[in-house]
């Protein structure tokens, strides 16, 4: 997608490092990538909520032909090697692992959303980095290796939580099972960056024109969603409240899709991208 380069990304406000990197220098690289990546027949395009100058850019131009839509919200990882470790001093592990931690504030609100926004959008993931370091990332980012050093998990095989507890998420390297915290439940199966190409091959049925229709369905869908969600929360979400309405001269194929992207930041914590088709 042109204009990459020029992007300001809005993927979290959560800068806290924890492998030496932050969720918003992670997203960007591993977005970044997406767009770089030379696959035969097959593009991924992140639609994102801030760009600039988007109209005199022409960045519609450059989306998929046809392509379905799949969401990322990028977790920070610790790397853990130590006895002292808890899940390495408790037996569950025998060898390094890394620990994601789940947003706990409001009663881990934002996992709840996620949960029911993957019951109609499956291709609905937390995406982590599998580095030990800064080190690490800096030489996987120089080498484009980001994507093959990074961990998707499905939010449809994650648990449902309702408390506010501190909840985690663990995983080791060359192993595709994980656990979620905090009573541990065993999780069988999940996705390396190594096979996102193939990951994103699968999806070809879903695929469907990236028109002006694909576009108003995508925001109708999800502003309905947001709706229902909110009721059920009991909660005012002014930021996402003023964004559920769209102007007449917004309605056009990159308006819906830069509204939806905004919409799915704001009340998710998620980045839109289109796979599918190059033009």
């Amino acid at each position: 997608m042109q204009g990459v380069r020029r992007v300001r990304f809005r993927i979290s406000k959560h800068y806290m490092a924890v492998t030496g990197v932050s969720e918003f220098t992670f997203g960007y690289a591993f977005l970044y990538e997406q767009t770089e990546r030379n696959w035969s027949g097959l593009k991924a395009a992140p639609v994102l909520p801030s760009l600039q100058q988007e109209a005199d850019l022409g960045w519609d131009a450059h989306l998929p032909t046809n392509a379905t839509d799949f969401y990322y919200q990028f977790k920070l990882s610790e790397y853990l090697s130590r006895a002292n470790a808890k899940y390495i001093a408790d037996g569950t592990y025998a060898t390094p692992y890394y620990r994601v931690a789940l947003h706990r504030r409001d009663n881990n609100l934002q996992h709840a959303r996620l949960r029911q926004h993957c019951i109609a959008h499956p291709d609905t993931y937390y995406v982590a980095p599998e580095f030990s370091g800064l080190t690490d990332f800096n030489d996987s980012f120089l080498a484009k290796q980001i994507t093959e050093n990074s961990r998707l998990l499905k939010l449809v095989d994650c648990l449902d939580i309702n408390d506010g507890e501190q909840h985690y998420i663990t995983f080791r390297s060359g192993s595709v099972d994980w656990l979620q915290h905090s009573e541990a439940k065993r999780i069988v199966g999940s996705e390396s960056g190594k096979d996102l190409e193939q990951i994103y091959r699968r999806s070809s049925k879903k695929w469907r024109a990236v028109d002006e229709g694909f576009a108003e369905s995508l925001f109708e869908a999800t502003a309905a969603q947001i709706r229902h969600q909110r009721q059920a929360e009991l909660k005012v979400d002014v930021p996402a409240l003023q964004l559920l309405d769209i102007g007449h001269q917004q309605r056009t194929r990159s308006g819906y899709l830069r509204r939806t992207a905004d919409l799915l930041s704001i009340f998710y914590g998620l980045t839109l991208v289109l796979v599918g088709e190059p033009n």
